[in-house]
């Protein structure tokens, strides 16, 4: 559960109710129900700080593909326009044609985030201003402004643990 949250700051952490005593770890992935919203950036025996993906925090960076049709492709969120309300997925080759629409999903490849976890969907796309790489904006499936309760993914489980639950719908909705 959000215990916290600075309004001056509203754009890039909050608090949650549990901490190191509940097995929460600095770099754990956290989501909502609707799809990632960012990570534990420290913790403390009962509560966690977490860094939202809508941070100006240029270290803050994920790791991401965007599901375009047969070929995915791969490129770094490392921004929020709060003026569109939107994520920058960044560093996206320029040959690559980007469909609007396309599902954004996190790669797995950064070693903070697993596989898989929603994030949103691509709306608008520009090349960067030399010409040599593409900007996609990526509307977050989460809804990072009013957050209430989150899930921190454990990356020591392994993926049958987390999916046991869920059907073949459910998962190919999920992206696993």
């Amino acid at each position: 559960t959000v215990i916290g949250r600075n309004p001056e700051r509203w754009q890039e952490m909050l608090i949650i109710n549990k901490g190191s005593l509940h097995g929460i770890k600095t770099n754990m992935a956290v989501i909502t129900s609707k799809g990632l919203v960012g990570k534990v950036k420290s913790t403390n025996s009962f509560s966690s700080t977490v860094q939202l993906v809508s941070t100006v925090d240029p270290k803050n960076r994920v790791s991401a593909l965007i599901q375009n049709g047969k070929k995915n492709v791969f490129g770094l969120i490392e921004g929020y326009d709060a003026e569109k309300g939107m994520l920058m997925l960044e560093k996206l080759p320029f040959e690559e044609k980007i469909e609007i629409g396309s599902n954004v999903i996190t790669s797995g490849l950064g070693e903070v985030f697993p596989k898989g976890l929603l994030i949103g969907t691509v709306e608008e796309v520009e090349v960067d201003q030399y010409g040599l790489t593409q900007t996609a904006y990526v509307k977050p499936f989460a809804d990072l402004y009013d957050i209430s309760n989150v899930m921190v993914i454990n990356p020591e489980l392994n993926k049958e643990e987390v999916t046991a639950g869920l059907d073949d719908a459910d998962l190919g909705e999920a992206g696993l």
